[in-house]
């Protein structure tokens, strides 16, 4: 049994370069399990850096050197987060602000609603049930009140802490982009060695991810403009803060379309009762979710990330437990990333040969 296992390690450990591989994945995993909340503005900072490199690749390709297409690139992302901080951002905040004070009478109109089923719909729900339900609801409104309460104090207090993020993040991307290079071949002398199984994992990696995270953008932009199209023809409450909602749930694989279906299933049930204006606004906005999972994702991300739905039903779960919202966001491009170390390392590879 001890040869067995001895004879696994070395199978597995079998160069230096695994051995360190191995323990940078560790040392990565306890940083992000310790300091992820610290470290969000170097994260979005190096998705946005990212993805301005695959735009500067593009903008290389009209015959411009590489360092115009940096300016170029540099530029659009100052222009389009500024247009976000000045017009939609405040939008969303009045809109956030309204839903919030809300509340209580969105509360009360849903009660009121519950409480007219028993009569409109007696074969299925009975008064017994509504009372149940109403206790429960009861019992669980005041803890939310208090989690409201007590999130409003601590974003008080991080309002600082927020205005730092703003001012760091554009300089954050600045490097990242403009010194991408140095830093990288920096990250790249840690690791002793030819690096060929880092080399592997990155080729694998960066086809993959490049057309995942670039493809993502793309499909929040189109859903979230589609989703803000017809909230604003039904003139549904909220409408801007919902289509951002609708846009961002792609980035959650089945989990989120099914998520931010509730909130607008909700709001349109109070806002126009059960009528012809309810079920035309939810008949098409499930076309839209069915138009975005048929026909929008399979033309986006024909050469992407080709994992199993169950794989990534899996990665939410797993990631999400261990990282919160990062690992949900990153769940597939970790999934791939352990299918890229998977078909790179060096005993396992020689386990597919035989």
């Amino acid at each position: 049994m001890i040869e067995h296992l001895s004879n696994f390690f070395k199978r597995i450990f079998s160069n230096e370069e695994t051995v360190v591989f191995t323990l940078i994945i560790i040392l990565t995993l306890l940083i992000f399990s310790f300091f992820a909340a610290v470290l969000t503005p170097f994260i979005v900072s190096i998705i946005v850096a990212y993805l301005l490199v695959g735009l500067q690749k593009n903008i290389v390709s009209y015959n411009l050197s590489e360092f115009s297409a940096s300016i170029i690139s540099f530029s659009i992302f100052i222009v389009v987060g500024a247009a976000m901080f000045t017009w939609l951002i405040p939008l969303l905040y009045v809109q956030l602000q309204s839903f919030v004070l809300d509340i209580p009478r969105l509360f009360n109109d849903f009660l009121n609603f519950v409480s007219t089923v028993p009569a409109a719909f007696p074969e299925l729900v009975d008064s017994d049930q509504i009372s149940v339900f109403f206790q429960a609801v009861s019992s669980e409104l005041s803890s939310i009140t208090q989690n409201l309460v007590k999130s409003s104090i601590a974003g008080i207090q991080s309002t600082i802490t927020i205005l730092l993020y703003i001012i760091l993040f554009p300089i954050l991307v600045y490097f990242f982009l403009f010194d991408r290079k140095n830093i990288v071949e920096g990250c790249l002398k840690i690791i002793p060695g030819d690096r060929e199984m880092l080399s592997k994992v990155w080729q694998e990696m960066d086809i993959q991810l490049s057309n995942y995270v670039r493809g993502k953008v793309v499909e929040i932009i189109i859903v979230a403009i589609a989703a803000a199209l017809l909230f604003f023809f039904f003139d549904l409450n909220y409408g801007a803060l919902l289509a951002v909602l609708v846009g961002l749930s792609v980035l959650i694989p089945f989990v989120g379309a099914f998520l931010v279906t509730i909130p607008i299933v909700i709001i349109g049930l109070l806002q126009f009762g059960l009528g012809t204006q309810f079920y035309l606004l939810v008949g098409l906005y499930m076309l839209l979710q069915f138009i975005d999972g048929n026909l929008l994702v399979p033309l986006i991300f024909s050469e992407a990330v080709k994992l199993h739905p169950i794989i990534i039903i899996l990665a939410v779960f797993i990631f999400g437990s261990m990282f919160g919202f990062w690992g949900v966001f990153f769940s597939i491009p970790l999934a791939t990333f352990i299918k890229a170390v998977w078909n790179a390392w060096p005993g396992l590879q020689k386990n597919h040969e035989h």
